[in-house]
């Protein structure tokens, strides 16, 4: 295979960057394999034509949360691929049934084995890495606040607020001084100070959520079958009432997504806590109390004490989920389990 990461508009230290497919390009056949988001309109040049070309697929379900039609593919359907490799479960299922064939398959994010820190003193009781994504992340970030912890994340927007991500109101806001986001301890580092300090905390704390929002709503309403999407299912039927309810009460809805950060830190020997939701996404690739531990949405605090009041007690899960992601999750597991034998 020819690994071609043709990106677009993908942070330079960003985990897609990090997943070393091109040391397995002798392991599989002859095919162009693209392992990120693209630019779509670089696939149309010679070198690509009668090509079978496989997809990995990251954007999914949230790719419909836009309306962006170059990042919602619209007009560069499944049919221009040989394969399609999908992090989320439920698109896999409902397009593969709506199109009559078995062209999508359900995928973990790898880890590559290389990247794996060396273990080290634990010197946070807890870290988290992302965005400010809702009401509820928010809550979150305060309550780690209170702990010895690192918050890690690109971007200091709070794109949870939906009205100040207006354009009326981002060009407002443009105008005037900036704030410096007063929950991120660690901004703008590289992907390999990121993997050290998860090594470096005793909790990485995650989730396998996105938020849908009011305009969030309406795109994946705009999506012909959406209802058949089993990670909509949270999402109201559409009717005006509904949607002026969405925008006037800033209303939520989750929705299960695959999170590449929950292998890199079982990876980081890191002790997963994950919130618990009505689609345990993550019980796909561990097993709860064994290797990894939930706590109960409004209970966070709470159980990160519990946690370090008994650390010793935890050491065993963490390295159960070590060697588990060890025996499965690599990228050299996902080459010889997706791509080895694509004809």
């Amino acid at each position: 295979m020819k690994v071609c990461a043709i990106t677009k508009k993908f942070p330079k230290e960003d985990t897609v960057n990090f997943l070393g497919f091109e040391k397995f390009e002798n392991m599989a056949g002859d095919f162009i394999f693209l392992p990120a988001r693209i630019n779509f309109k670089a696939l149309e040049a010679d070198e690509f034509r009668g090509k079978k070309i496989v997809y990995y697929e990251l954007e999914e379900p949230n790719r419909f949360f836009s309306k962006d039609q170059k990042f919602r593919r619209d007009d560069f359907g499944d049919d221009n691929f040989y394969k399609i490799l999908s992090a989320c479960p439920h698109t896999t299922e409902w397009l593969n049934k709506r199109q009559g064939n078995n062209k999508r398959t359900h995928v973990f994010v790898p880890f590559d084995e290389d990247n794996i820190p060396p273990v080290t003193e634990k010197i946070y009781d807890v870290i988290y890495v992302g965005g400010i994504h809702s009401s509820q992340m928010l809550n979150t970030v305060r309550t780690i606040k209170k702990f010895n912890h690192k918050y890690v994340s690109l971007s200091e927007a709070l794109t949870y607020k939906l009205w100040r991500n207006t354009k009326i109101a981002r060009k407002i806001l443009s105008y005037l001084p900036k704030k410096k986001n007063r929950y991120i301890t660690d901004q703008n580092i590289t992907y390999r100070e990121k993997l050290k300090l998860t090594s470096q905390s005793k909790i990485t704390l995650v989730h396998t959520l996105l938020n849908a929002n009011a305009k969030h709503v309406s795109n994946i309403q705009k999506t012909e079958g959406w209802r058949g999407n089993k990670a909509f299912a949270c999402i109201p039927e559409k009717s005006l009432l509904n949607t002026i309810g969405n925008y006037l009460f800033q209303r939520e809805y989750p929705v299960p997504q695959q999170k590449g950060r929950i292998f890199e830190a079982v990876f980081c020997r890191s002790l997963l806590l994950c919130q618990k939701d009505q689609f345990r996404e993550i019980e796909r690739y561990f097993t709860p109390d064994k290797e990894f531990v939930y706590y109960e949405e409004g209970c966070l605090e709470e159980k990160i004490k519990e946690i370090l009041s008994d650390w010793p007690k935890y050491s065993a899960v963490i390295e159960n989920a070590f060697r588990r992601a060890q025996s499965e999750y690599t990228t050299r597991n996902f080459v010889e389990k997706y791509l080895k034998n694509v004809g």
